[in-house]
């Protein structure tokens, strides 16, 4: 499955407040319905292990890469395309400048995955 989705929030920025008081962010709420308009939903939402390469478009220099996966996964998650991100075995992610959107994210079954 291949997803063109817009930049996803940094995992500083997907909740407010800690512990009991948690919950999620505005800036993470809106991300996640707009995402929600690029993302096709199976009919069955993937339960058995698999791989995720993402690919940003990079927007500042200062930025982390590995802080931007946490939001993708979840979103993912929240609308069942997979199962559980405790299910993704290979993560994979880079920058890319030549992107035909700010962030490009191809999931597939994992070698594991496939022999279940």
């Amino acid at each position: 499955m291949k997803f063109l989705l817009p930049y996803p929030p940094s995992g500083w920025e997907l909740y407010r407040g800690w512990g009991k008081t948690r919950s999620l962010s505005s800036t993470y709420k809106k991300w996640r319905k707009d995402a929600g308009y690029f993302i096709k939903i199976p009919e069955k939402p993937i339960d058995t292990p698999f791989s995720i390469a993402i690919a940003l478009r990079r927007q500042n220099m200062r930025q982390d890469l590995d802080n931007r996966s946490k939001a993708i996964l979840d979103c993912l998650q929240h609308y069942q395309v997979i199962k559980n991100d405790n299910l993704c075995e290979r993560l994979t992610m880079c920058w890319c400048e030549e992107l035909p959107a700010e962030c490009v994210v191809i999931l597939q079954l994992s070698e594991e995955g496939m022999a279940a």
